[in-house]
C-alpha cells in the first residue's frame, strides 16, 4: 500500500515538472532561481527526493532551483545524445562501460572530491572492482582511474527473472539455455522477454554459446571477463545465429515493462537485472531469480558531470546529497536496486533502519539478501567494458536479429495508406471550402519525464 501511495505521489510530482504546475514549496517567488539538468534512466529517482534537494539547494544558497529531469532506456540512446548534441546537461547517469566511452573521449570533468563531503559513504569494493577492471585508461600519457569520474549511485547483476511454478528444474539447470527454452517447455514457447538492449542481450548470448560448447575457436578457455568483451567478427556471426535461432521463443524484446507483464503472469522468464527481478518477487511469491553457473554480469551505474556542464557546482553538490545514508536508501526502495552506499553504512544510520521499517522490510533481511547484495569480488562476474571501435559493428548486428523476420513493412503500407486517403479527403474538402484559415500553433513545455520502475 505504501508503494501504491508513494507511486501515486510521484504521478503528482512528475506530473508538475512535465505540464509546468506550480507545487507550493514555501519558497518564495522573488528569489533567484538556478537550473540543474539532469539525464537519467527512466524510473530511476525516487521524484519526491528531487523536490526535498531544491528545497535543500533553497535553505543552504537563498535561491530557488529548477532540476529539469529527462531520461533515457538505454546506455546506447544516452551515448548518442550525449556525444552527437550540444543540449545543456550537469549530470548523466551512465553505466561503467558508457562512463568509459565518455572519459576516453575527453567529455568528463574529474570530480571535485573536496565538495563531495558523503564520497566515504560509498561502497568501496565498488570502486576497486572498477578500477581493476579499467586500468588501461590512458590518456596524455597519464594513467586515467575511472574512479575519479564518477560517484556509484546503483548496482546489481543481469540474471534470469522466473516464474516458479511454471519453471522446471530442467529449465533453470539449462542456465541462460532457458531463454532459448531448451529444455523444450511448451508453458515457454513466446513467453520469455530479452532485454532490448545489445550489451546485455550480448553477454546472453556469448555465455549460452559457452553453456552449449559452441564459441569460436580460441575462445573456449577465456574467462567471464574477457568473453563478455570479446568482440570481433567471428564472434558478433555467432551471437547472430544464437539470437536468430532464439526469436521464435520470444514474447519480445523490452526494457522496462516485461517485468510488469512476468508479475501479471503474462510471460515467465525474462533477461533481468537484478533490481527489477527483486521488486517483481515483492510483487508476486511465485517469481524467483538466478545468475546462471557459467557465470554473468555484475554493473554499476554513476553520476557523471560533462565537460561542458553549465552548473558543475550545483551537480556536485546534488551528488553529494544523494549520497546521505537516508537520501541513498529512499531511492532504493522507490525503485527496488542496491544503492552505491555501503551497506554498513546504511545499518548505521537510524533514520535508514526507520525508513526501512516504515516499509515493513526486516533489517536482516534486506542486508543479507544474496540477490540484492552479491559478492561482486567473484570471478563468476564479468563487468562490462567499451566495444570502442566495433561498437558500431555490434548495433548493426543488433538491428538486423532484431529486423528478422519482422512485419513493419506492412505497418508501413497501413500507414502509407492512411496518409493517402487523409491527403486526398484533405484535398476535397479545400476545395469545397474556400473560407480562410488561420492556423494556430499551441506551445506545449514538454519535459520527458517518466514514472513507473529500471532498464543496456
Amino acid at each position: 500500500m505504501k508503494r501504491v501511495i508513494s507511486a501515486l505521489a510521484a504521478v503528482f510530482v512528475f506530473a508538475a515538472l512535465f505540464f509546468g504546475i506550480m507545487i507550493p514549496a514555501g519558497l518564495p517567488a522573488h528569489a533567484q532561481t538556478d537550473e540543474l539538468y539532469i539525464y537519467n534512466w527512466a524510473d530511476y529517482i525516487d521524484p519526491e527526493t528531487i523536490n526535498d534537494f531544491e528545497q535543500y539547494y533553497y535553505e543552504q544558497t537563498g535561491k530557488n532551483l529548477n532540476v529539469v529531469y529527462s531520461t533515457f532506456d538505454t546506455n546506447e540512446v544516452m551515448l548518442t545524445q550525449v556525444m552527437n548534441n550540444d543540449e545543456r546537461m550537469d549530470l548523466l547517469c551512465p553505466s561503467e562501460y558508457a562512463i568509459e566511452r565518455l572519459v576516453r573521449n575527453n567529455m568528463l570533468m574529474e570530480l571535485d572530491k573536496t565538495k563531495l563531503h558523503n564520497i566515504s559513504n560509498i561502497d568501496q569494493r565498488i570502486y576497486d572492482k572498477v578500477d581493476a577492471v579499467f586500468d588501461d585508461i590512458v590518456i596524455n600519457n597519464t594513467q586515467i582511474a575511472l574512479s575519479d569520474y564518477f560517484v556509484p549511485y546503483m548496482w546489481g547483476t543481469l540474471g534470469i527473472l522466473y516464474n516458479a511454478q511454471i519453471v522446471r528444474e530442467e529449465d533453470i539447470e539449462a542456465g541462460y539455455g532457458i531463454l532459448w527454452n531448451k529444455a523444450d517447455n511448451k508453458k515457454l514457447d513466446k513467453k520469455i522477454f530479452l532485454k532490448d538492449s545489445i550489451r546485455d542481450t550480448y553477454v546472453a548470448a556469448v555465455l549460452y554459446l559457452k553453456e552449449i560448447d559452441a564459441l569460436p575457436k580460441g575462445l573456449e578457455d577465456k574467462s567471464v571477463q574477457q568473453l563478455i568483451n570479446t568482440v570481433n567478427d567471428t564472434m558478433l556471426e555467432a551471437v547472430e545465429n544464437a539470437l536468430v535461432e532464439q526469436k521464435p521463443f520470444l514474447k519480445g524484446y523490452e526494457v522496462d515493462y516485461g517485468k510488469n507483464e512476468i508479475v501479471a503472469n503474462k510471460a515467465y522468464v525474462g533477461l533481468s537485472w537484478s533490481g527489477d527481478a527483486v521488486q517483481a518477487m515483492e510483487e508476486n511469491e511465485d517469481l524467483n531469480y538466478f545468475v546462471p553457473e557459467v557465470g554473468g554480469n555484475v554493473w554499476f551505474d554513476g553520476w557523471v558531470i560533462p565537460k561542458n556542464a553549465p552548473n558543475p557546482e550545483i551537480a556536485h553538490m546534488f551528488i553529494d546529497y544523494f549520497c546521505r545514508p537516508e537520501v541513498a536508501i529512499r531511492n532504493a526502495i522507490y525503485i527496488g536496486y542496491t544503492c552505491g552506499l555501503d551497506r554498513e553504512v546504511l545499518r548505521g544510520s537510524a533514520e535508514t533502519v526507520a525508513i526501512l521499517e516504515e516499509y515493513e522490510y526486516d533489517i536482516d533481511e534486506y542486508f543479507n539478501n544474496e540477490f540484492r547484495y552479491p559478492e561482486i569480488d567473484q570471478e563468476q562476474y564479468g563487468v562490462m567494458k567499451d566495444f570502442g571501435a566495433m561498437h558500431e559493428k555490434a548495433v548493426a548486428m543488433w538491428e538486423r536479429v532484431k529486423a528478422k523476420g519482422s512485419k513493419t513493412w506492412i505497418l508501413f503500407v497501413i500507414i502509407g495508406g492512411v496518409a493517402v486517403m487523409g491527403g486526398g479527403i484533405a484535398a476535397f474538402i479545400a476545395v469545397k471550402n474556400n473560407k480562410g484559415r488561420r492556423r494556430a500553433k499551441v506551445m506545449v513545455n514538454n519535459a520527458d519525464v517518466e514514472n513507473n520502475e529500471k532498464t543496456d
